[in-house]
């Protein structure tokens, strides 16, 4: 009997020792699940910040892009202007006129006005008429559609030492 009961007692010692090995294995195995999932996750978010940062990046050089050809546009309008411009006799250097002008996306001027007057109505009237001369500015298609929106409607200022 005692025999009997020492190879149950091994058998059952032996059977709680494979019930405990398979308990590890099994909580092993749930870690590494858990494990892999949170690389997964960590992958697909590292993946998801590369591709934001490179969006970011992107959105940078557009817009860099743009403000150069928005000031190189700028520039060009204003050299069209000064070239059409006929400084009206006896006007000294000290004349200052800002104008606003409004343009379509094609380029053609919608209207142009006097923000801030020189006080001498001919020199005024000389820096409208020479928008209107220089008008219109086609090279605005060639903006992109960012820069566009940005010089629809822009100021110019009028100075006749500025003029080479």
């Amino acid at each position: 009997r005692r025999e009997e009961e020492a190879e149950r007692q091994r058998q059952a010692e032996e059977q709680r020792r494979r019930e405990e090995e398979a308990e590890r294995q099994r909580r092993a195995e749930e870690q590494r699940r858990r494990e892999e999932a949170a690389r997964r996750a960590a992958e697909a978010a590292g993946g998801s910040l590369d591709s934001l940062i490179a969006s970011e990046q992107e959105a940078i050089a557009n817009a860099r892009q743009a403000t150069e050809a928005a000031n190189g546009f700028q520039a060009l309008v204003r050299r069209a202007v000064e070239q059409a411009w006929i400084i009206p006799p006896g006007s000294v250097d000290g004349l200052e006129a800002t104008l606003a002008l409004n343009l379509l996306p094609t380029g053609e001027l919608v209207g142009v006005s006097v923000v801030r007057g020189s006080g001498d109505a001919g020199f005024d009237r000389s820096a409208l008429q020479a928008v209107e001369r220089a008008a219109p500015f086609r090279e605005m298609r060639q903006l992109p559609a960012a820069a566009q929106s940005q010089f629809r409607q822009f100021n110019l200022r009028f100075r006749p030492g500025d003029i080479r």
